[in-house]
């Protein structure tokens, strides 16, 4: 007996660290953290908490000709550790992120309510590029010669046919100015341009218009756009006006000619608009036309990337209190960003033009800062019309890494938590009938070899939970099914033993020697059993992982780990239990309880 009971004292220090682990919400012994705000603390799937499920796939193509490109596993495995440092950062729940076949990964985030933010979190590729944006840069017009005009014509612009270049726009709207030109006296260097300068001249006001409307909605909504492009129009006789700061709103068409009209501005200290005497004496008649665009911003890559930079987090602007991101550069980074800030500034100091940094995160434009001093400490800020989430996401994209590969969204299911909840309250009602129901027939038909096998099966449920937390397995709709069906293999194992025991007794066995025999000779049959559907859980998990059908996979993972912990304790558990009952004077003298209900008595000999 002391033998037995030292057996049942380890039993029984497995069982209180085992319940000690379900009874505390949360574990965390140094780096090992489990359990969460779920009952007991387990891992919940999507069916049981809510939450999303996304599939993407790589979408890599060649630059060059579009062509999709074939992904290596190595750029597959950097994808899925780049989105998990992403996920985890982020802290959305406990995810599920594997690769399915070799160009698709699944990401599952259980718990998760704001599935939006999810997607777009994940899906930025997040990379970071600083450019230098040159201020109002000239470009000579090489689009338009000598042999595309005309001639050019000093006088007023016809009232009659006044006009703009915008298609369906009156000239009231776009220039009031020229809506006035002749009561104004107003004089215009009107160029007349061959059919084929008109198309090549509105493309040019095409661009120029297109530019001011951007930065004019700027204006208006508070976000980042560059000066709008302008031209500057130099008229040379004998001798030359330049007329500079020409906008697109100012440029006025003469009809459906081919013939554009242009402000001559004032030349006069004291505004008064100059004459048609003073432009024609200064130019001459006929003059030529020379058109130079000047840029309002031109983008120049300096090999500055989200790559050279050493730390990003969040942050606010010590003076406005806005949320900004804080970068830190490496070396690299910092040399770069100390040499480009510093000829900005020597560049304001020469020309009175300050420069300014374009920021881009993907393609689209963040914020374009102006720099008022050379940055050599290898720190900068990007800051915005940015909430507080922003700037947090933002610093984790730049930190966790740019994705290697892009990717697209396949697939998307959204399971509701409230759905979810009501999944995992039927689920743990199922659970507790189910057992309750195996317990009740195991105890009234087997009597006290059946009570023995309950509390066996007590032990069993406890132990399988405490290994589902620990792991951690993420339990699922199917997990429960897997789980309930592995009760009913414990108890199978038990009925075979039970059996067996039951032909030893009513052969005049003594009750330990006939504990020994019937589970001696019901192991085999358990063992095959139990193997052989173990061996069916690894072939389920393998196709499963291959297809990406996650709810198969979790079905075969929860059914392999209660199949297993059913075996310990069917064999160990009730074995146990069933030897230390048999030395006992109460359950040795009443020989009915060892016999299953409608059984004969057990012969006298075999009590003994």
């Amino acid at each position: 007996m002391g033998r037995y009971g030292r057996t049942v004292a380890i039993i029984g220090v497995i069982v209180i660290l085992a319940g000690l682990i379900l009874g505390f919400q949360t574990i965390s012994i140094g780096d090992f953290q489990r359990g969460g705000d779920t009952p007991l603390g387990l891992s919940l799937g999507l069916d049981l908490q809510g939450g999303g499920h996304l599939v993407y796939q790589a979408n890599l193509t060649d630059p060059d000709t579009g062509e999709p490109i074939e992904v290596t596993p190595e750029q597959m495995d950097s994808l899925k550790r780049t989105i998990e440092r992403r996920v985890n950062g982020a802290g959305l729940g406990e995810p599920i992120i594997q690769i399915l076949g070799d160009d698709r990964l699944l990401v599952q985030l259980p718990g998760v309510g704001d599935l939006e933010r999810a997607k777009s979190y994940i899906g930025e590729t997040a990379r970071l590029e600083f450019k230098r944006r040159e201020i109002f840069v000239p470009r000579d017009v090489t689009e338009i010669t000598a042999d595309d005009i005309v001639g050019v014509t000093i006088g007023y612009f016809p009232e009659a046919e006044l006009d703009t270049a915008a298609e369906g726009a009156t000239s009231t709207e776009l220039a009031p100015e020229a809506a006035e030109s002749e009561s104004s006296k107003q004089v215009f260097a009107l160029v007349e341009f061959t059919e084929n300068g008109a198309a090549n001249f509105d493309a040019l006001y095409e661009g120029l218009f297109t530019t001011f409307v951007v930065f004019q909605n700027a204006q208006v909504t508070g976000g980042n756009a560059p000066p709008p492009n302008y031209l500057d129009v130099t008229l040379e006789g004998p001798d030359q006006l330049r007329m500079s700061e020409v906008f697109a709103f100012s440029i006025q068409r003469v009809a459906t000619t081919t013939t554009y009209g242009f402000a001559v501005p004032s030349t006069s200290p004291t505004g008064e608009l100059a004459t048609l005497e003073e432009v024609t004496a200064r130019v001459g008649e006929s003059p030529t036309v020379v058109f130079t665009e000047i840029q309002g911003a031109v983008d120049e890559d300096i090999g500055l990337t989200g790559d050279d930079l050493a730390r990003a987090f969040p942050g606010q602007h010590t003076a406005s209190g806005q949320p900004i991101v804080n970068l830190e550069f490496n070396d690299t980074g910092t040399r770069i960003f100390g040499e480009l800030t510093q000829d900005i500034i020597a560049k304001e100091a020469s020309t009175g033009i300050r420069d300014q940094i374009a920021i881009f995160l993907d393609g689209a434009e963040l914020v374009s800062p102006e720099v008022r001093s050379a940055i050599t400490a290898g720190t900068a800020i990007i800051e915005g019309n940015f909430t507080i989430e922003r700037v947090q996401d933002l610093a984790l994209l730049l930190e966790g890494g740019r994705l290697p590969v892009p990717i697209v969204l396949i697939q998307e299911r959204d399971v509701d938590a409230i759905l979810g909840a009501d999944s995992l309250a039927k689920s743990v009602v199922a659970g507790i009938v189910g057992l309750a129901m195996v317990l009740a027939f195991m105890t009234l038909y087997y009597r006290l070899p059946g009570l023995a096998a309950s509390v066996a099966l007590i032990i069993y449920a406890t132990l399988v939970l405490a290994i589902f937390k620990v792991l951690p397995v993420t339990l699922t709709l199917s997990g429960v099914a897997a789980l309930i069906l592995s009760i009913g293999m414990a108890v199978d194992a038990n009925i075979l033993i039970f059996e067996r025991m039951k032909d030893e007794l009513r052969a005049g066995r003594t009750l330990l020697m006939s504990i020994n025999i019937g589970f001696d000779r019901a192991w085999p049959a358990i063992r095959d059993g139990n193997v052989s559907t173990l061996i069916t859980c690894a072939i389920l998990f393998w196709f499963a992982d291959q297809l990406g059908a996650s709810i198969v996979q979790g079905f075969a993972a929860t059914l392999a780990i209660g199949v297993a912990v059913s075996m310990f304790t069917a064999i160990t558990v009730s074995r146990t239990l069933l030897r230390f009952l048999a030395t006992t004077r109460a359950t040795r003298a009443t020989t009915r309880v060892w016999l299953p209900s409608g059984g004969s008595e057990i012969p006298q000999t075999a009590s003994d």
